[in-house]
């Protein structure tokens, strides 16, 4: 990261607690399994948790966030017909590969795919043709 110009050197990450989990708009894993944790915390926290890629996959399938729609209401939309079960077995469609143990290469690979996805949510959930929109209080956070 520091070749991208970012100093992670007072990084901490922090562990997901229920409370954290509850309190969120938005929680984003990079991979299901981080999912199935965030609902292993909180099982309410289904409509509003997803994979990084599946939110982009699913806002590009819906379009941006309305003139006046809430973040909670744009997530309902993209969670649509969605069914838990979707969070269980094998496939990792939805996940950001996990490069660890593997080359600087893979490293850099998963960081600009990191970078292109977290655009294109920015775009999507807040377009800059959208003012803000009174949300539920909750903040957003991450946890690793």
């Amino acid at each position: 990261m520091h070749a991208r110009g970012v100093d992670l050197s007072t990084h901490r990450s922090t562990e997901a607690t229920p409370a954290l989990v509850a309190d969120s708009d938005l929680v984003l894993g990079m991979a299901r399994e981080h999912v199935r944790d965030a609902l292993a915390l909180d099982p309410d926290v289904w409509p509003r948790a997803f994979t990084l890629k599946e939110l982009v996959r699913r806002g590009d399938a819906i379009g941006t966030r309305r003139s006046g729609e809430t973040l909670g209401g744009w997530l309902a939309r993209a969670a649509g017909d969605r069914d838990i079960s979707t969070m269980l077995g094998p496939s990792a469609d939805d996940d950001v590969s996990d490069p660890i143990g593997q080359s600087v290469a893979q490293y850099g690979d998963t960081a600009d795919e990191i970078a292109t996805l977290t655009a294109r949510l920015a775009e999507l959930a807040w377009p800059s043709d959208v003012p803000p929109a009174a949300g539920s209080g909750r903040g957003v956070s991450g946890a690793a």
